[in-house]
């Protein structure tokens, strides 16, 4: 880029006039280069199982109601006062929200940032030296104040000079206008995103919960059977003692009881992890829910079936869809960025101050100077470089829509699986309930025949192994249905409404006053 730099020397005088009138009309005639971002269409597609949950649709005879579920707090619909507590403690103190939050600060506070650049600057400068040259100062300011008339009366060095210049670029062709829409779009992408970590954090501290109560009540089921294990043992070892029955029969319930009791130490080890993975989402040591969440609870019970709500509504809460339209919509802002350094930049500078001969308050020759003009820079001959940058940007832009659509495509697919998993889960479920009062009474019927002497021990043992295994499977069901539940409600993206907005940012300062500031506050921020 070649610079071309026109500095008029000496007094304004008359021209001032027309060349202020001249810069105001180039600023509000100027414009924007560059695409302008319009958001893509989102239209559902034809089929999606979401909609089958719409209000407006019809419930079949026979088939479960639907409920309304909140969807901004869809984890009160499991009705377990503990469980709603340490959401409310996870989104007041998990690390991954706060950490979401600084990043969407930091967006928002580059957006003040670049609004600043648009901004005239002003500074101020002072130099001095000794030595025989005719201008001792010369590299050491800014050119405004060097474009000042060069000369001290009697010829004498420049030794000293101070002052104070200002520039002002000039946005003719929206270089820095896009610049600051693509930063406003960074941070909203970044509060979109931090919907997201919210969402996410939410539907992991329900998943843990119900895994942790899941676990508690197979361990309690593992407890009961080895209790009944026991009650057993003791029964064949006396029938045995009195000849009633043979030593087969005794080592069968010492095997049963021994794999049941194998079970247990495991058990209690996965529920000390879930346990643990529940301390890190709230930000606390593994060691720090153990007297709250050690006495076991039952698997929260889900709605039969929920109504997922419009498509179209679904596709507009989620915060991954929204976030990857700000972040198309900064790539948008960046190819005028781009396209802008195709075209001239002009500015406008001044200076004023004094220059003279010797050093201190009171040198002993001084004069005031003042400087005037405006700077140009056109590219010239860059051999294709900043055309080439354009078109990366378009390219990017380009591959952000597809991002874009990507997002859209996955959050469809995301839904429709998960409402499908929810309702096949529930449907199983009731089969498998059936099933295990089905296995409770073949145990107590197995049970009597054996004490009559009807049946051999056998039938007693494979009776209680399959309804050992079945108690488990329906835990396990309900565990996972309430897995389902919770999958659903994260992939239609509700949580992050009803979370408070970010803290206000802090007011940018001068750098004069917040030099002074962080001097005597070097700390400021941090704990």
């Amino acid at each position: 880029m070649r610079r071309l730099e026109l500095a008029r020397r000496g007094r304004l005088r008359g021209r001032a006039a027309p060349f202020a009138c001249a810069a105001l009309c180039t600023v509000l005639c100027s414009c924007a280069v560059g695409p302008d971002f319009h958001a893509p269409s989102l239209v559902p597609p034809e089929g999606f199982r979401a909609a089958s949950g719409a209000p407006a649709a019809a419930a079949s005879p026979g088939t479960p109601a639907r409920h309304a579920v909140d969807v901004a707090q869809w984890w009160h619909a499991l009705g377990d006062a503990e469980l709603d507590a340490l959401v409310e403690r996870a989104l007041r103190d998990n690390p991954d929200l706060d950490i979401a939050l600084q990043r969407l600060q930091q967006a928002r506070t580059i957006e003040l940032a670049v609004t600043g650049t648009a901004l005239p600057r002003i500074e101020a400068s002072a130099g001095g030296a000794r030595g025989s040259g005719s201008d001792l100062t010369r590299g050491r300011l800014p050119s405004a104040l060097g474009s000042a008339d060069r000369a001290v009366p009697g010829g004498a060095p420049i030794s000293q000079i101070a002052g104070v210049d200002a520039f002002w670029e000039l946005d003719l062709f929206g270089h820095l206008r896009r610049q600051i829409e693509a930063a406003r779009y960074d941070a909203q992408a970044a509060a979109a995103a931090r919907d997201a970590v919210q969402i996410a954090v939410i539907a992991d501290v329900v998943r843990a919960y119900v895994d942790l109560r899941g676990q508690q009540m197979q361990l309690a089921v593992a407890q009961q059977n080895a209790q009944t294990e026991r009650r057993l043992l003791e029964v064949v070892e006396t029938r045995f003692e009195r000849g009633i029955t043979n030593e087969l029969d005794a080592t069968l319930a010492r095997r049963q009881l021994a794999t049941v009791l194998a079970q247990l130490p495991v058990l209690r080890s996965q529920v000390d992890a879930q346990r643990y993975a529940l301390a890190a989402l709230l930000g606390l040591f593994p060691r720090d829910l153990d007297a709250e969440l050690g006495v076991p609870g039952p698997v929260p019970l889900v709605p039969d079936a929920v109504a997922p709500g419009l498509p179209l509504e679904l596709l507009r809460r989620r915060p991954d869809i929204r976030a990857a339209e700000w972040e198309l919509a900064s790539a948008t802002a960046r190819v005028g960025v781009a396209t802008a350094d195709l075209f001239p930049r002009l500015g406008l500078n001044a200076g004023i101050g004094t220059e003279g001969l010797g050093q201190g308050l009171h040198p002993a020759q001084h004069q005031s100077i003042w400087s005037a003009g405006y700077v140009a820079y056109f590219p010239l001959l860059d051999f294709g470089v900043l055309d080439a940058l354009a078109e990366v940007a378009d390219l990017r832009a380009r591959e952000g829509l597809a991002q874009y659509r990507r997002t859209v495509l996955h959050a469809v697919q995301e839904v429709d699986a998960a409402i499908g998993a929810f309702e096949g889960q529930q449907e199983g479920l009731a089969n498998l309930q059936e099933a295990v009062v089905a296995s409770g009474r073949a145990v107590t019927l197995s049970t009597e025949r054996y004490e009559r002497g009807l049946t051999d021990f056998l039938n007693v043992v494979d009776a209680q192994r399959r309804a050992y295994e079945l108690e488990g499977q329906y835990v396990a069901a309900q565990t996972t249905q309430a897995e389902q539940f919770v999958a659903l409600y994260r992939a239609l993206g509700g949580g992050w409404e009803q979370y408070a907005g970010p803290p206000r940012l802090r007011t940018p300062q001068p750098a004069l006053v917040a030099m002074f500031r962080r001097l005597l506050e070097p700390s400021a921020g941090l704990p």
